[in-house]
């Protein structure tokens, strides 16, 4: 379980309040929203080939994933957020030698 980054948060809105089940399969990581515990919503889908993993140095909990810039309404960076520093570590670890991989 990730929190993802709203981009549009309002100014005293929490910006990692969208918690997200996801899992690396085959070089992609798969996003799904959670709500009162549930899944719902489509997968979001972010392809270690074309999206950049930048690791956070200052803050280990957090890493972003950016790509060039391509459509207008498609986003070139998300950021994620663990719970816990050690969870952070293990997923940018998990995300990062999966990118090495490919």
């Amino acid at each position: 379980v990730l929190r993802k980054k709203k981009e549009d948060h309002g100014r005293f809105e929490d910006p990692y309040k969208q918690m997200c089940v996801c899992k690396l399969e085959g070089g992609v990581l798969r996003v799904r929203f959670t709500e009162k515990g549930q899944v719902v919503g489509e997968e979001e889908k972010f392809d270690l080939r074309e999206w950049k993993m930048l690791p956070r140095t200052d803050k280990v909990d957090r890493f972003s994933l950016t790509r060039g810039v391509g459509e207008e309404d498609e986003a070139s960076a998300v950021t994620f957020k663990a719970d816990t520093k050690d969870e952070g570590k293990a997923w940018s670890g998990a995300v990062q030698s999966t990118a090495a991989l490919l």
